[in-house]
């Protein structure tokens, strides 16, 4: 029969002490089954939690049965250590490789773990205390929680659930394989808006970006990020917003394997920014603005142009081609200067719209045409030459509130007539 006391064990590197549990176990006759967790890496830091489902067999069909009180622990996985250990002198291996790379051997709270059924199990990855800080400056972190130490990036660790903390029996139930990496914080990002048809390029700055594989995503108000391409430094990366409706006080959220990072908590630590350097900085959100772009955008003089407006969401639009213009169904106006539904509705209207999908429409904007004054009485004559603004509006009312329904004009909107 083999056993396998679990010891408490002092880390020379730490100024605390991690605790560990001594127990002793009867070895299966068979290797425990592997875990499979909800997240298989985490953050330096730890605090987060996760879930570890095991697949019921005939042999083992409730490897967490009723009445159990699974203890979790992590145990690092260094040059004296590949898996869960078996014997006391293989954890006092684990615990003295610590006090040169990170804490050895760490055992959850039990109150932070939490038997769901026979097959799953959750539990609190040891975190990090963050002590007050000492003149203005953050003292040194607790090491009790999993921690990256010096010039790590990364670390490997086993993480082995027994049946109890007993000092006299214990059987290991599960293992599974863990990573911990750089918690990802986010510094900045530019530019911080984009139009709603998307393809802005942005970039963003920060730590714990991963250029590993996919391994780092990203979006911004629930739209995804594309062409993700991180630093090799992993310090920041470059992407595409995609289409979006217009909005803004948007957050940006990335993952990445070393857990999840949200713009609005840039410093990652869940505390309101308040100037201590613990806690997090000012909120960085992002802007969809609700601009249009036309092609072509500029026509002589006197003719008749079609122009097609990119956008979104022009699909939830209704044009109707004989309606006025101050009818409360959607119009495309050629505006001089800012929109505005009582004193400024533009010189001429884009009729006969055609709406390609809901990121494209397609209008003919006639320039020689009756007109109208700004005011929206009618006028006579060709549009005069000049900058103008070709602008989307959902309802033609004349009332102040629909002035929110108009696009929000942008560089990509003008359109001038001129005879050169």
């Amino acid at each position: 029969m083999r056993t396998v006391p679990l010891v408490r064990a002092a880390l020379a590197s730490c100024a605390s002490t991690a605790l560990i549990v001594t127990a002793t176990a009867t070895a299966a006759a068979a290797a425990p089954p592997v875990m499979t967790l909800s997240s298989i890496g985490g953050p330096s830091g730890g605090g987060n939690t996760i879930t570890g489902t095991v697949a019921a067999t005939a042999t083992n069909p409730g490897p967490f049965p009723a009445g159990a009180s699974p203890t979790v622990q992590f145990q690092y996985v260094g040059g004296k250590s590949t898996a869960c250990s078996t014997s006391a002198k293989a954890v006092a291996a684990i615990a003295g490789e610590g006090t040169t790379t990170t804490a050895g051997v760490l055992t959850v709270d039990p109150d932070l773990v939490k038997r769901i059924s026979q097959t799953k199990i959750g539990f609190q990855v040891p975190a990090a205390s963050y002590p007050a800080t000492v003149d203005g400056q953050a003292s040194t972190v607790n090491p009790s929680g999993l921690v990256l130490i010096g010039n790590q990036t990364t670390a490997k660790w086993n993480i082995c659930v027994y049946d109890s903390d007993s000092t006299s029996t214990s059987t290991l139930l599960a293992t599974a394989p863990y990573t911990l990496a750089v918690r990802p914080l986010i510094s900045a990002v530019l530019p911080a808006s984009s139009p709603v048809s998307g393809g802005q390029a942005i970039t963003v700055t920060g730590v714990g970006f991963s250029a590993a594989g996919n391994s780092t995503t990203a979006s911004i108000g629930g739209a995804s990020l594309t062409n993700v391409r991180v630093a090799a430094n992993g310090k920041s990366f470059t992407a595409v917003t995609a289409a979006r409706s217009a909005g803004a006080n948007l957050t940006l959220t990335v993952n990445t394997p070393g857990g999840p990072v949200i713009s609005s908590d840039p410093d990652n630590n869940g505390k309101e920014a308040d100037g201590d350097p613990l806690t997090a900085d000012t909120p960085i959100y992002f802007e969809y603005s609700n601009g249009v772009t036309v092609t072509p955008d500029t026509a002589p003089p006197g003719s008749r142009v079609n122009i097609s407006v990119r956008g979104v969401g022009f699909q939830q639009l209704t044009f109707k081609d004989t309606a006025a213009a101050t009818d409360a169904t959607a119009h495309v106006f050629l505006v001089k200067d800012a929109y505005d539904p009582a004193t400024n509705r533009g010189v001429q209207e884009c009729k006969q719209v055609l709406v390609v999908n809901d990121t494209e429409l397609i209008c003919t904007l006639d320039l020689k045409g009756d007109r109208f004054n700004p005011d929206g009485t009618s006028a006579s004559g060709p549009v005069p030459e000049g900058s103008y603004t070709v602008t989307v509006v959902a309802s033609g009312a004349t009332t102040a509130g629909d002035a929110a329904k108009a696009t929000i004009v942008s560089s990509g909107s003008t359109f001038t007539v001129s005879p050169f």
